[in-house]
């Protein structure tokens, strides 16, 4: 969850999606398709869903029999503005995991996604010390490498980077038995390595895209080649790295 995504959510007609979003969910989508999990699996539970885009669109694939999405900045106003933006569906809008689990105590075949939310908290163990029921399956996604750190992490509100490994301890020392672990977006990490060393005061967000339709397409493009290139040089044994870095897992 970005603090930036909730600036657009009552300017829907004139806001553009960022490419990098779209990406991300072709990565999710790709990632899950490729997992051992087995589809329509139970409930989806998005943590740190953000402006809902991720859950809303796995919604409309019929990949699970519930869906939920939880952030703490889901105020009233801010739950009836995405339900105006999306249309009145089955999706569950829970403002933190403490009341998700007063629901749910102890379900199993549950796919919990958390991208982009740990890199979001002083201390990972805020949401891991929840994440405890066995036999649920959990989807992990960090910014990568400290090295490229910059403002634009300081404007979305980052404490830090991370690489594959430190990710990986995270989770293991935490009990999560990771069956799926890489990088993506490796053209990206270049990009942003550049602009840490020539533009280290960079303010674009992703709530503030103003290419035009043909160059987000190009992107998105890009960006899925780019992925596509790294699962096959990953497959054979070559190691890639990437803005993004990711975990699939177990309990």
């Amino acid at each position: 969850m970005d603090l930036t995504e909730f600036e657009r959510l009552f300017d829907k007609e004139n806001y553009k999606r960022h490419p990098w979003e779209i990406s991300r969910k072709k990565v999710l989508f790709k990632l899950l398709s490729a997992s051992e999990i087995k589809f329509p699996i139970k409930r989806i539970v998005d943590i740190g869903g953000g402006d809902a885009y991720i859950i809303n669109e796995i919604f409309k694939h019929n990949l699970a029999d519930e869906y939920f999405t939880i952030d703490t900045a889901y105020s009233p106003e801010i739950i009836a503005q995405l339900k105006m933006n999306y249309g009145e569906n089955a999706i569950h809008y829970l403002q933190n995991l403490t009341d998700y689990f007063n629901m749910f105590p102890a379900e199993e075949n549950v796919l919990f996604l958390c991208m982009d939310v740990l890199e979001h908290l002083e201390k990972e163990d805020e949401i891991l010390k929840h994440l405890t029921f066995k036999n649920n399956y959990f989807l992990f996604a960090v910014p990568a490498f400290q090295t490229v750190f910059s403002q634009h992490d300081v404007l979305l509100g980052h404490y830090r980077r991370y690489n594959l490994k430190q990710l990986e301890k995270i989770l293991t020392n935490n009990q999560f038995q990771i069956s799926d672990k890489g990088y993506y977006f490796s053209s990206l990490l270049l990009v942003r390595w550049i602009e840490s060393i020539f533009n280290k005061n960079k303010k674009a967000s992703i709530d503030n895209w103003t290419g035009n339709t043909i160059k987000s397409k190009l992107l998105v493009a890009i960006l899925h080649l780019d992925f596509a290139f790294t699962q096959v040089l990953q497959k054979i044994g070559i190691k890639m790295y990437g803005l993004s870095c990711y975990c699939i897992c177990k309990k």
